[in-house]
């Protein structure tokens, strides 16, 4: 509760838990992240059209962290999108809840929002943004000095409703809090554009070259942009930058999905193991069923080895069996 106190510098409140440590930034100089400022000045993201320069876009993504990328699903992959989503919410109108078992966690994922993984099992129609040819082929691009294969981080629908306050800060990247951050990333981020995103409804805050920063910095109001976006637009972005969700002041959900790739010798964040049924894999493309986990990461080449092996071998054998025995 608060405003305890107020003055010229700014107030105090009191956060009381039952559970987890609340993470609110209370004192100068704590580590904690803080909420992006709403109305806050924000820099702009370089935009990039159809037929994408993926060298200048690169260039782009390695050194301040992210651009816009217009025209990434057609309208008519857009509306296809948003129609297998409206009919699997009004289907199932208890999913998507925050359910982590942590409080704190569970404030972070928003308790007026909607979140969704396992999207390739729950929504086939969006089975072929998951596909999508410059989605996977960036994020292999962008990884490559790091890893010589990709999983899915998370495929996530985030549907943020009205009044949820703004995200607190995060990097992607914290889910290995003990690897560091380096000019090359280890996880890249798309965010899909499927409602438009703006500044009243929620477009996400990102601070950009934050990858660069002192760990514990955090970004005055002048550093972020706003990933002001179109219909099927995309926002690309290393994970590794401060970002988070937009607080939502307007009176409608804002829809979108992140898509967000890691360097195949990375536990992902999403299960996709347990999200995704064997006989859904056995029917997706090659590409799509790598990135799921179908597929060894090899570094022999590296001086290293191998990871993700099934009977010694390539796990995608095991799509191709019979009763899925290899």
């Amino acid at each position: 509760y608060g405003p305890e106190t107020t003055g010229p510098d700014g107030g105090a409140w009191w956060v009381i838990s039952y559970n987890d440590p609340v993470p609110v930034d209370m004192l100068e100089g704590a580590d904690e992240p803080k909420l992006a400022v709403a109305g806050a000045p924000a820099n702009e993201l370089p935009k990039f059209s159809r037929p994408y320069d993926w060298d200048q876009i690169e260039l782009v993504v390695r050194t301040g962290g992210g651009t816009i990328l217009e025209g990434f699903l057609s309208s008519d992959e857009a509306e296809a999108a948003n129609s297998g989503i409206d009919q699997y919410l009004t289907a199932n109108t208890d999913k998507g809840k925050p359910v982590s078992g942590s409080a704190t966690y569970d404030m972070f994922l928003g308790h007026r929002t909607v979140r969704l993984h396992g999207l390739a099992e729950k929504i086939p129609a969006l089975r072929t943004v998951l596909a999508n040819e410059v989605l996977l082929e960036g994020a292999e691009r962008l990884l490559k000095p790091k890893a010589d294969s990709i999983l899915l981080n998370a495929g996530e629908l985030i549907q943020i409703g009205p009044g949820e306050p703004a995200q607190y800060l995060h990097r992607d990247s914290d889910s290995w809090p003990h690897l560091p951050i380096e000019q090359d990333p280890v996880i890249v981020n798309f965010i899909v554009a499927l409602d438009p995103f703006t500044r009243e409804n929620g477009a996400t805050y990102v601070a950009t070259g934050s990858w660069g920063w002192d760990r514990h910095r955090q970004p005055k109001d002048n550093e972020f942009a706003r990933a002001e976006m179109g219909v099927g637009d995309a926002i690309l972005f290393r994970g590794d930058l401060l970002h988070g969700g937009g607080e939502n002041n307007s009176n409608a959900s804002r829809r979108g999905l992140s898509l967000s790739f890691c360097a195949g010798w990375l536990r992902p964040v999403e299960n996709s193991f347990l999200n995704v049924s064997l006989d859904t894999v056995k029917s997706l493309p090659p590409k799509l069923q790598a990135v799921l986990g179908y597929s060894a990461h090899n570094a022999v080449a590296q001086r290293g080895g191998m990871l993700g092996l099934y009977e010694n071998g390539d796990p995608g054998r095991v799509l191709t069996s019979e009763n899925g025995a290899a």
